[in-house]
């Protein structure tokens, strides 16, 4: 079953409305795959099922995830509002536990790999140089542990137990992202070779961004500052739907557009399960269905000692929005700009995106400040990839330890004080992780350790990169796992 939308940019708005927003802003006819369609009609082929996953994720998280809950009632109610009966029998039993345990366990990968890359460049960076370009790559990896902790607490909003300290949670270097990039991640020394990686990390998934006012006048100091399947169609199975993530997705900011269409598709069936028809408002889809964990398990704003972002709790989809918006918009700018947060705010100063700030370093330049027009269209956007023009960032790119790239333990069994020191350091990092791991389980004091192992494990790394290993390199932090 297909529905057929017209969507042109000149229609009024309650005719927009009746068609669900469900379009793109382009004056073409598209075929779309109704989202009832695209869960229940086992007559699909997989290609209409993918194109259909196209569609309806990238309408429902647009609405939702941008805060248009009237237009989302809307897009609801046009998908189910008329369903008619014989179609819901296609409900059968769904285990969603071990398909969101699977996908919410990966963006915590996601979000841990990029810890250690990001800390092995910041420690690597020599004392008294670089000033501030190491507050800005430590307030990325301070803003990154806040994403993998905020993961935690979707994971124990489903009731499903995070993990981030066994081995199969550590990421191993040199590694891609998994999903559909074709780039590695790797350990190494503060470069212009790490900085393009990071930036590479840290891609918006829109091409075109607003443009900073290059007249706006503010002190960039502040800009730092550290603040399962369904009988009648097979296609909804977790190999599937981490399938469709590696041919589709390209950027984090779309793991977490696809990640957080999955969790809603499950919110829904939920809702039927319990209610016997489906939901036609936010407020119906909000709270309970799949949101049956222990509230006293989230870490939330008081309890959290890191700085730069806000740490939300999730009790119901409203939480989970809030984390999705607060990740996305801190690695790839919000609301089409390259600030992490709607510009208009500036709760606590203006801050950059990751992507922006690490542009930055690259380019040896802030944004604000820069003139924007030779790359601006008439609407004021311009290509994220435009480089920043404004205030000097000095950086000296020789004031760092040469380390060699993505070291191993075993580099240094013939050195018995070395290999020694690259043990403790893992143990550090091992207890630093252990220490979050208590707090996902309601421990969340033990969060409080985490600021002590940080320190300690700056220490550790330093040592490490004073280190020569050969010729031309010296030793550095391994980030891998060990016992304790």
């Amino acid at each position: 079953m297909r529905q057929r939308l017209i969507n042109k940019t000149a229609q009024p708005q309650e005719t927009l409305l009746a068609a669900g927003r469900m379009a793109a802003r382009s004056a073409v006819v598209t075929e779309a795959i109704s989202l009832p369609s695209l869960l229940f009609d086992s007559t699909l082929s997989k290609e209409d099922w993918i194109e259909g996953l196209k569609h309806q994720s990238k309408t429902l998280t647009n609405l939702l995830l941008n805060d248009q809950i009237e237009d989302f009632n809307a897009y609801l109610e046009a998908q189910f509002g008329s369903l008619a009966p014989e179609f819901k029998n296609g409900i059968t039993e769904i285990d969603y536990k071990p398909i969101l345990q699977d996908l919410l366990q990966t963006a915590i990968l996601i979000e841990h790999s990029t810890i250690p890359p990001y800390l092995t460049a910041l420690y690597s960076i020599k004392d008294g140089t670089n000033a501030l370009a190491s507050q800005i790559i430590r307030s990325v990896a301070v803003e990154e542990m806040l994403h993998l902790i905020m993961v935690c607490n979707v994971l124990n909003a489903i009731d499903i137990q995070p993990s981030v300290n066994k081995q199969e949670n550590y990421p191993t270097y040199p590694m891609k992202l998994p999903m559909n990039v074709d780039f590695y991640v790797g350990l190494e020394t503060f470069s212009s070779n790490s900085i393009a990686t990071f930036i590479a990390i840290e891609s918006p998934s829109q091409p075109l961004v607003k443009a900073p006012k290059y007249d706006y006048e503010t002190d960039s100091s502040a800009l730092y500052s550290q603040r399962a399947a369904l009988q009648e169609n097979n296609f909804w199975t977790l190999e599937n739907m981490k399938g469709f993530i590696m041919e589709n997705v390209h950027t984090i900011g779309e793991y977490y557009d696809v990640l957080f269409f999955y969790i809603v598709i499950f919110q829904i069936i939920a809702y039927y399960k319990e209610h016997g028809k489906f939901p036609t408002n936010f407020e119906e889809l909000n709270t309970g269905g799949i949101f049956t964990g222990n509230p006293a398990k989230q870490i939330r704003p008081e309890q959290y000692y890191g700085s730069g972002g806000k740490l939300h709790s999730v009790e119901a989809l409203a939480g989970v929005i809030a984390v999705f918006q607060e990740i996305k918009g801190q690695g790839e700018g919000a609301d089409d700009s390259i600030f992490d947060v709607d510009p208009s705010q500036f709760e606590e100063g203006v801050e950059l995106a990751h992507y922006f700030r690490f542009k930055e370093v690259f380019h040896e330049h802030f944004y604000l400040g820069g003139n924007y027009e030779p790359f601006m269209d008439e609407n004021g956007m311009m290509p994220v990839t435009t480089p920043p023009t404004g205030k000097d960032l000095p950086v000296d790119w020789n004031e760092a330890y040469p380390m060699k790239p993505n070291p191993k333990l075993e580099d240094y069994i013939r050195n018995k004080e070395l290999h020694a020191q690259g043990v403790e350091f893992n143990k550090t990092y091992r207890r630093l992780l252990d220490a979050i791991q208590s707090a996902v389980e309601g421990n969340q004091r033990e969060l409080e350790k985490s600021i002590m192992y940080m320190y300690a494990l700056k220490e550790q790394a330093v040592n490490l990169m004073k280190q020569p290993l050969d010729a031309q390199t010296n030793a550095g932090p391994t980030f891998e796992y060990i016992n304790l």
